[in-house]
């Protein structure tokens, strides 16, 4: 299943980790939960965690700076990412060799060694199951534990989506065995202020049933600016809609903008069982089978592909919970 792995890593005494855009705790915490085995295991190496984005919760360090040069001679470890252009941080193709580790459906082939599980449930679980194997079932130092299993956490929704498998919980299990507070990392990855609850009770009155079985919140600007929160924080809500009985198909869009003040909508979508990875594909995004994310959409285009998320749900079951 790794074969090579860790010889690769071995034999590089740089080695840079990257992420996706717009990182969620599965991209961060293998990221980070890499480079604090990394450390652990080879302190005399030079490990640097890149990307630009962060998420705003100070759950992770901020990224590491790096020259150029540095990467030339590195070995550089793209985690959670299936295609090329979602990569943060350019400088990945400088790098001396690359290596893919991923859950993602894999739609590009980019690195001269790859690990794509798609039937792991998270990036984070099969670096679990890599450090398992190399330190013989030991428990992991704190730190790696800790960070690996924030983004397992996360990317199952606290173990309910469908690609939770037996695996998944015994390097969950694994991992506790660490010395974790998993009480306090609850509270830390889901406890909100009271202004978060309010401003998700505001994005619930926002939500409109589009067609039977799907639900679609739009978030402009104004709106944005009223509550103070950003078009990310915003479409981190998007789990707010997956439990009503109801709605197959949800999606939550929202209007964002670089530094230069260039606006455009990014949206997240998610599913009960209907594919909208594919889709997402098609307008600048990919993600997994049933939770996709795309960017860069003007009002046409997320127009269109919300039609085409309703075409979807009509041929594949036009009413919430039918299977495909």
């Amino acid at each position: 299943m790794f074969e090579g792995l860790l010889e690769t890593l071995q034999q590089f005494e740089v080695i840079t980790l990257y992420r996706h855009t717009s990182p969620d705790c599965d991209a961060l915490g293998s990221q980070w939960g890499l480079a604090s085995w990394l450390k652990h295991r080879f302190p005399s190496k030079q490990i640097y965690v890149l990307g630009a984005e962060k998420m705003t919760n100070g759950l992770f360090p901020d990224s590491d700076s790096v020259d150029d040069a540095t990467i030339s001679r590195s070995l550089a470890i793209i985690l959670d990412t299936a295609n090329v252009r979602r990569i943060d941080d350019s400088r990945w193709k400088m790098a001396a060799r690359r290596i893919h580790l991923d859950h993602h459906p894999q739609i590009e082939h980019f690195a001269e060694q790859e690990y794509v599980l798609e039937h792991y449930a998270a990036t984070c679980e099969i670096l679990a199951e890599f450090f398992f194997r190399c330190d013989q079932g030991q428990p992991l130092p704190r730190k790696p534990a800790e960070y690996l299993y924030r983004g397992l956490l996360t990317d199952t929704l606290c173990f309910r989506t469908s690609n939770t498998t037996d695996h998944t919980l015994s390097m969950a299990a694994y991992l506790a065995r660490s010395g974790l507070n998993i009480p306090q990392i609850n509270r830390d990855l889901f406890d909100t202020s009271l202004h978060e609850f309010q401003f998700a009770g505001a994005l619930r009155n926002l939500a409109k049933e589009v067609v039977p079985g799907m639900m679609i919140t739009i978030v402009d600007q104004a709106f944005l600016d009223q509550w103070q929160m950003s078009a990310s924080q915003a479409k981190d809500q998007v789990y707010l809609f997956g439990n009503i009985r109801e709605i197959e198909i949800w999606a939550v869009f929202a209007r964002d903008h670089d530094e230069q003040g260039n606006q455009w909508w990014s949206g997240s979508l998610r599913s009960k069982s209907i594919p909208v990875n594919d889709i997402a594909m098609r307008y600048r995004g990919g993600g997994h089978r049933n939770a996709a994310g795309c960017k860069c959409l003007d009002d046409l285009s997320r127009d269109q592909l919300i039609q085409e998320l309703a075409q979807r749900l009509k041929q594949q079951g036009s009413h919430a919970g039918q299977q495909p």
